[in-house]
């Protein structure tokens, strides 16, 4: 059972009385496979009862860049300008999540931004293409439906999860610094900071692939509209949570 962070009441009301139903008849090689994101909201009497495996994706653009263009299929990078669109949308999306590792400087909020998230952004591209230029597969970048997507993504695929008005200045200027029709130019740059990338020439789903494969596997939070200090403040303040929690289970031991 896949994804079952988006429907944690169903667990709770559902899934926990047919396992706990189970008996002695039940083949002793049954097992049951559930995945989910890591949610507050996950029932603690299925925990309790479940062997528990904690995967986590690896961190930074690239990594994210490479999970989302690997979801794509084939069948949809049939159009360059469609493809590029997607790249940038891949780009936003990694920003998105990777500013998350940064609370609460990167956002003021544990936002539950998800791959969900971009998929059905994907969706919402082609539709407001298809709308406004058709299914042609010579589009002229200057006539694609900007201020649809823009307004789209800041006030309803991503915007629609925030709630603060500053982090929601930070996704504004996000989408509408990338989502411009300057991006269709050679050198376009994807952050206004030193040695950030530069789109790539050709928007074929190789060369898309190719150029994520360019990127550095640890990106330096200017990237992400960062301080260049925000990694230093950000394993800081993992130490001193670690160090806390440390302090909770030895005072615990040293009661029993």
């Amino acid at each position: 059972i896949k994804n079952c962070h988006l429907c944690t009441d169903w667990l709770e009301d559902t899934l926990i009385k047919i396992l706990h139903a189970l008996n002695a008849g039940t083949h002793k090689e049954f097992r049951i496979f559930i995945t989910s994101e890591i949610s507050p909201k996950l029932p603690t009497a299925l925990l309790q009862i479940c062997d528990i495996i904690v995967a986590e994706a690896p961190t930074g653009i690239k990594a994210s860049l490479s999970r989302f263009f690997s979801s794509i299929s084939n069948e949809r990078f049939g159009n360059s300008v469609k493809n590029r669109l997607y790249l940038i949308l891949g780009w936003v999306h990694a920003v998105v999540q990777e500013r998350l590792r940064f609370m609460p400087n990167g956002w003021s909020e544990q936002y539950e931004f998800t791959e969900a998230d971009a998929i059905h952004a994907l969706d919402v591209i082609d539709s407001l293409v298809d709308e406004s230029c058709g299914k042609k597969q010579n589009i002229d970048p200057e006539k694609l439906p900007w201020d649809a997507i823009r307004t789209t993504l800041c006030k309803g695929v991503f915007g629609g999860r925030i709630t603060n008005d500053a982090d929601q200045a930070i996704l504004d200027k996000l989408v509408n610094t990338t989502f411009v029709k300057e991006s269709f130019n050679l050198d376009f740059q994807m952050a206004h900071v030193d040695g950030a990338p530069k789109l790539p020439e050709g928007s074929s789903k190789d060369e898309c692939l190719e150029w994520i494969e360019s990127l550095p596997s640890h990106n330096p939070p200017t990237w992400i509209g960062l301080n260049k200090m925000a990694e230093a403040v950000r394993d800081k303040m993992v130490a001193e949570s670690v160090l806390k929690k440390v302090d909770v289970v030895t005072s615990a031991l040293s009661y029993e």
